[in-house]
């Protein structure tokens, strides 16, 4: 059944007359007489009785005038999902992330996206690297966010480059580097240190500064996560190094202090895709305000 023609129908029924209904729509009244008879030659039995010049609707007009309300008041709710789809003012996305993240640049992004989409659900899981990199190979994320990872990872993966952040070194407020321009691995050797576990991805490259430069490497407390190694400098139990977003919060808030760490180790920030899901609207346009974020003040920067 044309839908179109229902509609018609359903004007004619409101206005009870032809004119009423063509003002109604915009139409010209023959148009809505000749959808009138395609109608019911569809249906294959008349819906009005002809009286001069007017249409009284019969019962069976009624009865499908009844019927056919609830199919109307569908399409509608139909017709506004498809445009808040289209608008992407509804639907749902998915993000998983590692703290670095998840726990600094994810928050006010996903607050900006969500604010000018009350409809949609977003989903943000803060995992590891590992877990970043399982989900959205699995496709139970529209995609992943994570800094260190190699350039290849999987054929299932592809991997956009979304900013470079740096390795930095954060004290606690006070603390003797803290007015220095730049630190090197012989000017934190002397100093309680807090490293990153050998799991980390940032932990060779950051050994293997210490290890050129010829300076102790000795750390007094080992961790999991970057944010923890920089709640710990603030705490006073150390020095660190962590990558610039993850030493972003506490820097801000001026808890700790942060200098540029020499040699330079950048830091790639990845957003990760499924290689053979197409990013859907939302997906795209989330990515948007984290890139809008990473170009703001999303990363501590050193003295």
């Amino acid at each position: 059944m044309n839908l179109r023609l229902f509609g018609i129908f359903r004007a004619v029924m409101n206005a009870q007359s032809t004119i009423g209904a063509a003002r109604h729509l915009n139409i010209s009244q023959p148009t809505v007489s000749n959808a009138i008879r395609q109608l019911e030659d569809e249906l294959g039995f008349e819906l009005f009785d002809r009286m001069g010049n007017r249409l009284v609707a019969r019962e069976e007009a009624r009865m499908l005038f009844k019927e056919s309300e609830s199919m109307f008041l569908f399409a509608d709710r139909l017709a506004g999902v498809a445009e808040d789809l289209k608008e992407n003012r509804a639907g749902r996305v998915r993000v998983v992330a590692t703290p670095q993240l998840g726990h600094t640049i994810l928050p006010a992004a996903i607050a900006r996206f969500v604010a000018a989409r009350p409809k949609v659900k977003v989903v943000c899981d803060v995992v590891d690297s590992h877990h970043v990199i399982e989900s959205t190979e699995a496709m139970a994320a529209d995609f992943g966010m994570a800094v260190a990872l190699e350039p290849a990872l999987s054929g299932n993966l592809e991997m956009v480059l979304m900013d470079e952040a740096e390795v930095v070194c954060v004290l606690p407020a006070g603390h003797p580097l803290a007015e220095r321009k730049s630190l090197s691995p012989k000017d934190i050797s002397p100093f309680p240190f807090i490293a990153l576990e050998n799991s980390a991805r940032l932990s060779a490259p950051i050994r293997t500064a210490f290890d050129s430069a010829g300076a102790r490497y000795a750390p007094s407390i080992e961790v999991r996560y970057s944010e923890t190694a920089c709640l710990l400098a603030k705490a006073g139990a150390g020095v660190t190094l962590v990558d610039s977003y993850s030493a972003a919060t506490l820097a801000q808030a001026r808890a700790v202090k942060v200098v540029p760490f020499r040699p330079r180790i950048p830091v790639n920030v990845w957003a990760i895709f499924p290689k053979d899901r197409p990013r859907s609207r939302l997906t795209r346009a989330l990515i948007e305000e984290i890139k809008a974020g990473m170009a703001g003040s999303g990363k501590a920067k050193g003295r």
